[in-house]
């Protein structure tokens, strides 16, 4: 039985690069926003790269929707890492019902 193995890439700050080697993540790429979309688009290409983790002030300033990024197709899950205090402060109930209404195609309320 054969085991195959994946990568987590996270695309970094120059600030954060280090954190993310702390807590174990061997791929991190320290990137701007110049150029972003084409790093995602390639990473997404890779098939040996799992999960794609973006820190949130970057995909922002980069104007990334990383909805419409895992809606195309198969390949390595994109999401968002919260990188700021702002972030961290926001509606996680929000992200979450926005999140499902793009998936299923129609506005929730609760």
């Amino acid at each position: 039985m054969s085991v195959e193995s994946r990568r987590v890439v996270v695309i970094s700050s120059r600030e954060h690069e280090f954190f993310y080697k702390l807590l174990g993540l061997k791929d991190v790429v320290v990137a701007g926003r110049e150029g972003l979309g084409g790093l995602v688009s390639k990473l997404k290409t890779e098939k040996d790269v799992a999960v794609i983790l973006i820190e949130e002030s970057l995909a922002r300033e980069a104007g990334l929707d990383v909805f419409s990024l895992n809606e195309k197709g198969f390949g390595p899950l994109v999401t968002i890492v919260s990188d700021s205090k702002v972030s961290l402060e926001s509606d996680p109930k929000a992200y979450y019902l926005k999140f499902a209404s793009q998936i299923i195609g129609y506005e929730l309320g609760v």
